[in-house]
């Protein structure tokens, strides 16, 4: 066997381009990583300042927390069965009335097997 030889890869020096776009990418996700750590700290703060009137209001937030929360559900559910009512009806129309598939430049006509009407 005989020797292979490696082939030399050009190694590409980075670009002005690249370079700018790097900085600016790092820039951008550390001013976003910034805001969001305010943002957190301002929770943590408003959190703190309102915990003494949640434990004041308690008697009245948790059941108006509980009852918000099945209103919603009820709410939820009743548009669900209603949504669904339709569908089935709409399927029960579908299948009640069948169209009949329309065919270009034909009529269809309706009466006895024979063409003939009856009085």
């Amino acid at each position: 066997m005989g020797l292979l030889k490696k082939k030399h890869e050009k190694h590409s020096h980075p670009t002005f381009k690249g370079f700018l776009t790097a900085v600016l990418a790092t820039i951008a996700a550390i001013f976003l990583l910034l805001l969001a750590g305010l943002s957190l700290a301002g929770t943590a703060v408003a959190f703190i300042a309102i915990m003494p009137l949640f434990i004041v209001f308690s008697p009245v937030l948790v059941p108006a927390g509980i009852t918000t929360g099945l209103l919603a559900m009820g709410l939820a559910a009743s548009g669900g069965s209603g949504l669904t009512a339709l569908s089935i009806m709409s399927w029960l129309k579908k299948l009640a009335v069948k169209e009949l598939p329309k065919i270009l430049g034909q009529t269809l006509v309706t009466g006895s097997p024979g063409g003939h009407e009856s009085h």
